[in-house]
């Protein structure tokens, strides 16, 4: 169950823990956004320049578009790149470097869901699709307003991904960074929230559903513990979560 109180997310998981993050607000938001901006324009306006200098004679460049030649495949080459680095630069970058682009790392911050994780593939391109709307009508007017009125200065790309933008601490900005910092290293960071959520959710399922999703979890840690019984299932899941933390006492 997570609450969000002033500018701090709270989450209490599973494991009886209770994890702070500071939400990042509209200023911080903007500045790693104006960095972002200016590498991006930047990257384009290089990568045009440089295509030109290869392709052609600084003089001669007229010709690429001249109605004389075929300069089709020329105009592709010098601008598609720079059009998708400069426009897909937040969804590629976001993926790749978990919720973060250069701009969010100068200012110190980055992109989190709502219970405190990296946010998935899924999730991230669904922000960035509706940077259409945050932008509208210019220079992301519709976005800046939605961010200073909601209460965890978040924008429509944010409300539709479940994510938000969180500060960098020195030693960890996630829940899963603070699992693979103190949780040993029998069973990856990413199960054993996956074990929280399960047990979390577990009076949410249904008797089948409890097995299914409980025996799912065990053959991917490798565990062969069996049973038909749900209580008895849900018993073996809380031991082996209690386990996990003493182990990383």
């Amino acid at each position: 169950m997570e609450k969000i109180q002033d500018s701090t997310l709270t989450i209490d998981s599973a494991d009886a823990l209770h994890y702070s993050l500071d939400v990042a607000g509209v200023g911080v938001r903007s500045y790693a956004f104006v960095i972002d901006w200016h590498i991006r324009l930047l990257f384009a306006l290089l990568w045009i320049f440089v295509a030109m200098t290869l392709m052609t004679n600084l003089k001669d460049i007229s010709e690429v578009f001249s109605e004389n030649t075929d300069g089709t495949a020329d105009a592709l080459i010098i601008f598609l790149p720079a059009a998708i680095g400069y426009f897909f630069y937040h969804p590629i970058l976001e993926i790749l470097m978990h919720g973060r682009t250069p701009g969010k790392r100068i200012a110190g911050i980055r992109i989190v869901t709502d219970r405190g994780h990296i946010p998935g593939i899924g999730s991230l391109l669904i922000r960035n699709i509706f940077r259409i709307i945050d932008s509208l009508p210019a220079i992301y007017t519709v976005g800046l307003v939605v961010c200073i009125f909601t209460k965890n200065h978040i924008r429509i790309g944010d409300l539709a991904a479940g994510t938000m933008l969180v500060y960098e601490n020195k030693t960890s900005s996630t829940i899963s960074d603070i699992v693979e910092q103190t949780l040993s290293t029998t069973i990856p960071a990413d199960d054993y929230e996956l074990l929280l959520d399960i047990i979390e959710r577990w009076g949410q399922l249904q008797p089948e559903n409890r097995l299914q999703l409980g025996h799912q979890f065990l053959r991917k840690i490798d565990d062969d513990y069996q049973t038909d019984d749900h209580h008895e299932l849900n018993k073996h899941l809380v031991k082996l979560k209690d386990k996990l933390i003493d182990r990383s006492h």
